[in-house]
């Protein structure tokens, strides 16, 4: 049996690195329980009362969803210039994360809608907008399972982590360039913003670092859990007696 002198993997790269999993996991748990008092103590909308609390989840979830599909984006462009498959890694684990905290931030939305404007769900300028950006990277997700040729694959998630992130501005300012809907704007300063003050400022932040500490340790763990596939591959291949 022929053997793959070229085989090396990804887990085995000489030099030690530092683990930042031990490192965010001890983070997130003095960050989840300060976030959850912070929450639970912040001062009560006057309109919205205790359904207003559903906020501090919301708005980090729509952030960390942003900031997947901007970390996708960078990779789906990087990938093209590249064709290194440690950016096709970096692309489905962020591609993941981003649909993950689009959900979260659309079913947090439905929940506070209902107390808001009375309805779960509207075709506001804002939701509208967020469905298409789901839509679309629903649709790269499952066409990317559709194949199992991994350079096609690749290429179809660059792809869609380009054209679909066209999108994400639109989501973002669509509150300010369709002001008639529903959606309130978070930052800024026109008539429907929402105004923090005081301690709902602290806490927002609180929760806003532990969303991010969150996404954090996520993606690391799903590039690595993609590293870890490729090197069971390997394996396979170089007892097979052929070069992965």
């Amino acid at each position: 049996m022929a053997t793959n002198t070229k085989y090396m993997t990804t887990t085995n790269v000489p030099g030690k690195k530092l683990d930042w999993i031990p490192i965010l996991s001890y983070a997130l748990l003095f960050m989840f329980p300060l976030s959850l008092l912070f929450v639970l103590i912040s001062p009560t909308d006057v309109n919205l009362a205790f359904s207003q609390r559903i906020f501090y989840f919301h708005l980090p979830a729509n952030i960390m969803c942003f900031l997947s599909f901007l970390v996708y984006f960078i990779g789906g462009i990087a990938y093209w210039r590249t064709r290194q498959r440690k950016w096709d890694i970096v692309m489905v684990s962020s591609l993941e994360l981003g649909v993950f905290f689009s959900f979260i931030g659309i079913v947090t939305g439905s929940i506070w809608a209902r107390y808001a404007w009375n309805t779960f769900w509207t075709w506001d300028p804002r939701l509208t907008t967020v469905t298409i950006m789901l839509v679309v990277y629903l649709s790269g997700l499952m066409l990317r399972n559709a194949t199992d040729d991994p350079s096609r694959k690749a290429s179809l998630t660059a792809a869609f982590g380009v054209i679909g992130f066209i999108d994400v501005p639109l989501v973002y300012f669509s509150t300010r360039w369709f002001p008639r809907g529903l959606h309130p704007v978070i930052f800024g300063d026109n008539g429907n913003a929402i105004g923090l003050e005081g301690f709902m400022i602290v806490t927002m932040l609180t929760c806003m670092v532990t969303m991010g500490l969150l996404f954090t340790y996520f993606l690391i763990q799903r590039i690595r859990l993609e590293q870890m596939r490729d090197d069971v591959a390997a394996l396979f291949y170089a007892q097979e007696g052929e070069e992965y």
